[in-house]
């Protein structure tokens, strides 16, 4: 890499500069707490296998030394040769300064680091006759020790950019296939109108639709909101999927499917993951509405002749919580310009500035002011804005899904 060539070329070149006449290079790793070899120049064959390895500090009281002060260790013995070096104890800082005029060769241990910031360390044994220029070459040799921290720093940094952005690109990607599980197009039955919307609180949501024709002229409706956020969520809400659309083949009864879906889902719901889910079946013909609510937020229902709103209350549990939950299902009938309209908690938890929340009675307020004239797509353009201007600006803080329908 060309980290590794900087840090070859700059070994290499210290005999030259500064007179020396071994040197290494060892990089700190966070994740191990060793230092790992990583150039080194004029190191004798017999005495590698000792030294060009990954060290513990502790075991070496001259790297122990420049780890715990960040500063430059200084012992009067050549120890990059074959000689042991290992329990070698530095000098103290009154006799460092004594060792800058003796006559002895020393070895010299320089902290490679950035404002604080350890990446590792410098050995440099000086050549015979090291005490010329003495002061010169340790002043050099900081520099070069600086220079190659701004080096590792740097190639790190490059590192994680890439790794980032390889990983956006991937959200991205992983995104624009959550996209594709949404449906595409929405039924078109005569006498209906469906309308939905998805926003999520980060790159990729938990929260999930799906509307599909039944044989019969029936059609199968589906909100779910995975316990999660990001992609551990977008991950269970595939899956979530995938078991439900098996399951509506084998079932006409929402509860039984649901039911089928909690059992096939519990063996992978770990660390706390569940679903909740509403699921029904429409008959286009007559208007009858049968669901499962296995512990979704309640879908209201609005009736056009004047009635009270209603909430579909919970018929169950939610997914992937125990297995062998019982489900029951209710059922409604839907006339002639009413509308029932699902959404996920990410609405009714919405909260403005002062930390209110938006509740059941801002969906409920917001979607009465049409007076009874309800249509699908107007209905959830209100709520998806009412939701916006309540948050007045802020993040979202949970995944929205709005999913309307209407008897026209």
């Amino acid at each position: 890499s060309e980290l590794d060539d900087i840090l070859g070329t700059i070994v290499r070149i210290m005999p030259i500069l500064v007179g020396v006449e071994r040197s290494a290079i060892y990089l700190w790793e966070d994740e191990t707490g060793l230092l790992r070899p990583a150039q080194a120049y004029g190191l004798p064959e017999e005495a590698r296998p000792e030294i060009w390895r990954s060290l513990a500090p502790e075991q070496f009281p001259l790297l122990q030394a420049v780890l715990q002060t960040n500063q430059t260790a200084l012992c009067q013995e050549a120890h990059l040769g074959p000689q042991s070096w290992q329990q070698v104890i530095p000098a103290s800082p009154q006799e460092a300064e004594a060792l800058t005029y003796s006559e002895e060769r020393l070895l010299i241990a320089l902290p490679l680091q950035v404002k604080g910031q350890l990446f590792g360390v410098l050995l440099a044994e000086e050549a015979a006759g090291g005490r010329r220029f003495r002061s010169r070459r340790l002043e050099i040799l900081n520099g070069i020790a600086q220079q190659l921290a701004l080096s590792i720093q740097n190639d790190r940094f490059q590192r994680e950019t890439v790794a980032r952005e390889r990983l956006e690109t991937e959200i991205e990607l992983a995104r624009q296939i959550q996209q594709t599980f949404m449906p595409q197009e929405l039924p078109s039955l005569p006498g209906w109108d469906f309308s939905a919307r998805w926003r999520t609180a980060r790159e990729m949501g938990g929260d999930f639709y799906d509307l599909f024709l039944l044989p019969g002229g029936k059609v199968g409706i589906f909100i779910a909101d995975v316990a999660d956020k990001g992609i551990p969520a977008a991950l269970f809400m595939a899956l979530t999927r995938t078991l439900v659309r098996a399951a509506v083949l084998q079932t006409d009864s929402p509860a039984l499917a649901l039911s089928q879906v909690n059992d096939l889902l519990y063996p992978d719901a770990q660390q706390g993951m569940f679903v909740t889910a509403v699921y029904g079946v429409l008959e286009s013909q007559t208007g009858r509405f049968t669901y499962a609510n296995a512990g979704h937020n309640p879908p209201l229902w609005l009736s056009r002749q004047g009635a009270a709103p209603r909430f579909l209350t919970r018929t169950g549990m939610a997914l992937g919580v125990q297995e062998g939950t019982p489900m029951t299902e209710n059922s409604i009938l839907l006339a002639p310009g009413d509308l029932l309209f699902l959404y996920t908690d990410g609405v009714t938890e919405a909260f403005s500035p002062s930390m209110q929340a938006f509740g059941e009675e801002g969906l409920t307020q917001t979607l009465l002011r049409f007076s009874g004239a309800f249509s699908a797509a107007p209905s959830v353009q209100a709520v998806d804005e009412a939701v916006q201007t309540f948050i007045a600006g802020q993040p979202l803080a949970d995944d929205v899904t709005l999913l309307a329908v209407c008897r026209l």
